[in-house]
């Protein structure tokens, strides 16, 4: 049985087609969307003291081991997914997919339409954990280049109003990425909205004249 897990906007699990209903609690969303993310088993020792962090050893170990139990009764009949013993944790491979790797595969692969329809929004957006802000951020940097590539490939096949939309799509993802906004302008302007053109230049200017003023 396929566990599908989706990463990219609200945290949300699938299985045989259906919405698995997750338990209240952001600590356990955590854990599990830290399994999906990183492939394979994880000491419990480690899981425990991430998760857990400010209570003692053995009431972290405690408080893992009900959210490994939790998470079997959630998964039901696909609990085989998660593989547990006395000293590790994670997901078995070949029965639990994951958006984000999806995504990945299909933008490596040179799918970019493909994986740009796997991004319902940004990268576990509900969730706050340091570790999440790092991977949502270099999740943003691959989809602007995805976005970038589609752009591009639009213009040099003479669309370049298709190719506009996605670079407005890239510069709107990355608004502090100057070289984002500079292609946007290009692309504006040669499909003949010199208006569009404009505004971009206009907020391009005023954010490296905030810059150089130290705002």
């Amino acid at each position: 049985m396929i566990v599908h897990i989706c990463l990219l906007g609200t945290l949300e699990v699938y299985r045989e087609g259906s919405k698995v209903a997750l338990p209240p609690g952001t600590r356990l969303r955590t854990l599990l969307a830290w399994l999906a993310l990183y492939a394979g088993p994880h000491p419990r020792a480690r899981l425990a003291a991430r998760f857990w962090p400010d209570v003692p050893d053995s009431s972290a170990r405690a408080s893992l081991r009900s959210a490994v139990w939790t998470l079997r009764g959630t998964l039901g009949p696909a609990s085989a997914c998660l593989a547990a013993d006395r000293s590790w944790v994670g997901l078995r491979d070949g029965c639990v997919r994951v958006d984000l790797h999806e995504f990945n595969e299909l933008a490596g692969g040179g799918h970019l339409h493909e994986a740009i329809a796997l991004c319902r929004g940004e990268l576990l957006h509900e969730l706050d954990d340091d570790w999440v802000y790092e991977e949502r951020e270099a999740h943003a940097v691959r989809l602007a280049g995805v976005l970038g590539d589609i752009a591009a490939q639009a213009g040099a096949a003479g669309d370049p109003r298709t190719a506009a939309t996605w670079a407005r799509r890239r510069a709107a993802l990355r608004p502090l990425d100057e070289q984002a906004a500079r292609d946007l302008i290009r692309r504006l302007a040669r499909a003949g909205d010199a208006p569009g053109a404009l505004v971009a230049y206009g907020r391009l200017r005023a954010r490296i004249m905030q810059t150089l003023r130290g705002g």
